[in-house]
C-alpha cells in the first residue's frame, strides 16, 4: 500500500484599508512530472500536457518597499525569479534522488542572493525604481520535509493539533531589541522599531542573509503564511482560533484578511495557506491531462517494478541565522513604502 498526500491550499491578497496600491505578492505550485505532447498516434493533440505524480509543493510570499511602482516590481522580481531557478535547476525537479540536504540548503541560499542582485541591478538601471526591496519567505515541501528559506518580516506559521507555531523570525530591530532584553515581548507590536527591516532583498543593501529551516510534516498539518499587513493587526492567538474555525484554505485566507482590514487595515494584507491531507489508495500512478477537451483522466497503470533510489533527507546541515551579523543597513519601512 502506498500513500498519496492530498493539498489543498490558496491565497488572497488585497491592499488594505488605507494604502492606495498592493506591494505584496503570492505564489502557489505544484511540482510535477511532465510531458508535452507534440506528435502521437494516441488520442492526443499536440500541445497536450501529461502530468505526474506530484514531486513537491511551493509556497512564496513576498512584501515589496518602494515608492510607486518600485515595491511592487521588487516583489514580483523575487517571485519570478525562485520560479525560474527552481525549473531550470536539476536537484529540484528529481528531488527525492537528491539524498544531500546540504546541498539544497546551498541552493536556497545562492537563489536568495542571486535574487537580490537581480533586485539592486534592476533598482541601478531605472531611476523609478532605486532603492527598492522586498521582504521573501518561500516553503517548499517534499512530503513529509519543509524546507523553509526567509529575510525579512513576512512569517511562515504551523498549525497542528489545535496550536499555532511561529516557524520564522522577524527580522526587525524590534525583533533584536526583544532578544536582547531590551524591549520587552508584548511591546514589539506597539514599537516604532518594528517597522525597521535589517534584512531583505535589494534596498540598497550589500547583501542579505538567508534563515534557512526544516521540519518534518505530518497528516492535517495546516501552513499558513503571511505578509506583516496581517500580523499587524491580528494577534497569533486570533489566528490560531480562526483556523480552528475556519480550516479550509479559501475560506481561512479570507477571514484572516478581514479581520486584518476590519482593525484597520494599514497596510497590504496577504495570506497564504496549505492544509496536507493523507489518503490510502492502490500500487498506481496517476496520469493526468491539462487539456480538457480530451478525456481528463488519461488512465492508471501499475507502477514500475523498480523506482529510482530515494533517500531520507538527514537532519544536518541546517543553518540557523544570527542576526548580529547581517549585513543589511538597517531599513525603515514606511520611508521605503510611502515617500
Amino acid at each position: 500500500m502506498t500513500y498519496d498526500i492530498r493539498i489543498e491550499a490558496a491565497g488572497v491578497t488585497d491592499r488594505g484599508s488605507v494604502r492606495a496600491d498592493n506591494q505584496d505578492q503570492f505564489f502557489v505550485a505544484e511540482l510535477t512530472r511532465c510531458l508535452n505532447t507534440i506528435s502521437s498516434s494516441l488520442a492526443l493533440q499536440e500541445g497536450t500536457q501529461l502530468n505526474g505524480a506530484t514531486l513537491g509543493h511551493l509556497l512564496m510570499v513576498a512584501d515589496g518597499m518602494g515608492g510607486h511602482s518600485a515595491g511592487v516590481e521588487a516583489s514580483r522580481l523575487a517571485v519570478q525569479y525562485f520560479i525560474a531557478s527552481i525549473l531550470n535547476r536539476i536537484r529540484w525537479l528529481s528531488p527525492k534522488s537528491n539524498p544531500d540536504e546540504s546541498a539544497l540548503i546551498e541552493d536556497l541560499k545562492l537563489i536568495l542572493n542571486q535574487s537580490h542582485r537581480e533586485i539592486k541591478r534592476q533598482s541601478e538601471l531605472d531611476p523609478d525604481l532605486t532603492g527598492m526591496g522586498t521582504t521573501f519567505t518561500m516553503a517548499y515541501v517534499i512530503w513529509p520535509r519543509m524546507h523553509i528559506v526567509h529575510a525579512g518580516d513576512t512569517r511562515c506559521y504551523l498549525f497542528r493539533q489545535g496550536k499555532l507555531q511561529l516557524l520564522t523570525s522577524d527580522h526587525t530591530v524590534a525583533e533584536q531589541l526583544m532578544k536582547s532584553g531590551r524591549l520587552q515581548p508584548d511591546s514589539t507590536q506597539r514599537s516604532p522599531w518594528s517597522n525597521v527591516l535589517v534584512n531583505a532583498l535589494g534596498a540598497d543593501a550589500d547583501a542579505v542573509q538567508a534563515e534557512i529551516s526544516a521540519v518534518e510534516l505530518v497528516d492535517q498539518d495546516i501552513v499558513l503564511m503571511c505578509s506583516d499587513g496581517l500580523n499587524k493587526h491580528v494577534e497569533d492567538l486570533q489566528i490560531q482560533n480562526t483556523i480552528i474555525q475556519n480550516p479550509e484554505p479559501q475560506a481561512l485566507c479570507q477571514a484572516l484578511v478581514e479581520q486584518a482590514k476590519t482593525a484597520g487595515g494599514t497596510d497590504n494584507v496577504t495570506v497564504v495557506a496549505a492544509r496536507w491531507r493523507r489518503a490510502s489508495q492502490g500500487d498506481g500512478m496517476p496520469i493526468y491531462q491539462s487539456i480538457r477537451n480530451t478525456s481528463s483522466l488519461f488512465r492508471e497503470i501499475a507502477s514500475p517494478s523498480e523506482e529510482l533510489e530515494t533517500h531520507e533527507l538527514s537532519s544536518e546541515n541546517r543553518s540557523q541565522l544570527d542576526l548580529s551579523d547581517a549585513p543589511t543597513r538597517p531599513i525603515h519601512v514606511d520611508d521605503l513604502r510611502h515617500p
